[in-house]
C-alpha cells in the first residue's frame, strides 16, 4: 500500500511539473486592452472598443458581446493577453467561450476566449469584483 500510494505521488508530481513546463513555452503574441460603457437592463447594449498590442505597435478595435452581470450603466475595463496570433486580420471575428481542458494554456481565472482562426484571448476584468460573461454570440471584434 505503502509502494502503490508512492508511485501515485511521483506520477502525479510529474504530471505537474510537465503541464507546467509546457504552459510555460506558450507566449502571448501580444496584448489587449478593452474600455466599454454598458448600459444593462432588460435589455442591454455596449459601446466601446481597445487596443491591441505587438511589439511596437498598437491597433485599435471596436468591440461587442463583453458583459458584466448587473442593471444600469457600467464602465468596465479589461485587459488580457493575445496567443496565437500570427498576423493582425485574424485578431477580428468572433470569440467564443474555451471549454474547460480545451487547451493548455498558462495561469487560471478570467475568460478564455477563441475564434475561428485559433486567436486565443485571456482576459481579465477590472470592474467590482463582477465576473466576464459573453452574450450569446460570443465577443464581436472588429478592426477600425
Amino acid at each position: 500500500m505503502k509502494n502503490r500510494t508512492i508511485c501515485w505521488l511521483i506520477t502525479l508530481a510529474m504530471l505537474v511539473a510537465g503541464s507546467n513546463a509546457l504552459a510555460e513555452e506558450i507566449k502571448p503574441s501580444g496584448k489587449l486592452v478593452i474600455d466599454e460603457t454598458q448600459v444593462m437592463a432588460l435589455i442591454g447594449g455596449s459601446m466601446g472598443g481597445g487596443t491591441l498590442l505587438l511589439d511596437d505597435d498598437s491597433y485599435s478595435f471596436k468591440t461587442g458581446g463583453l458583459k458584466l452581470g448587473g442593471v444600469g450603466i457600467q464602465k468596465i475595463h479589461v485587459t488580457g493577453d493575445v496567443y496565437h496570433l500570427n498576423k493582425v486580420k485574424d485578431f477580428a471575428g468572433t470569440y467564443v467561450e474555451l471549454e474547460a481542458g480545451a487547451t493548455i494554456t498558462k495561469g487560471v481565472g478570467g475568460l478564455w476566449l477563441k475564434n475561428s482562426k485559433g486567436v486565443t484571448l485571456h482576459l481579465k476584468s477590472k470592474g467590482d469584483g463582477l465576473a466576464l460573461s459573453l452574450s450569446a454570440g460570443g465577443l464581436k471584434i472588429t478592426m477600425n
